[in-house]
């Protein structure tokens, strides 16, 4: 599987999912189901809903490739996708 989710992006996805599955186990609320996915995918270091846009942090924030796959634009590299 290959990793499209950066350093930072997987440690505020391990924390916020943590606290969100913490808090919805104390307070007996549907946050903890909640908190599973941004869990996992930190965990994986995989976001499925990166892939049809194209997003990748795992070259990490202030790269110089930027935030966006440009394997993953549909289009030629550096032209307009429209009119």
């Amino acid at each position: 599987m290959l990793k499209n989710v950066g350093t930072l992006d997987r440690n505020v996805r391990i924390v916020l999912g943590s606290v969100m599955l913490v808090a919805g186990l104390i307070f007996q609320s549907w946050w903890w189901l909640l908190g599973l996915a941004p869990l996992i995918t930190g965990i994986l270091g995989f976001c499925p809903l990166y892939v049809p846009i194209g997003f990748n942090t795992e070259g990490g924030y202030g790269s110089t490739g930027g935030y966006f796959d440009q394997s993953a634009k549909p289009g030629k590299l550096g032209g307009r996708l429209s009119d």
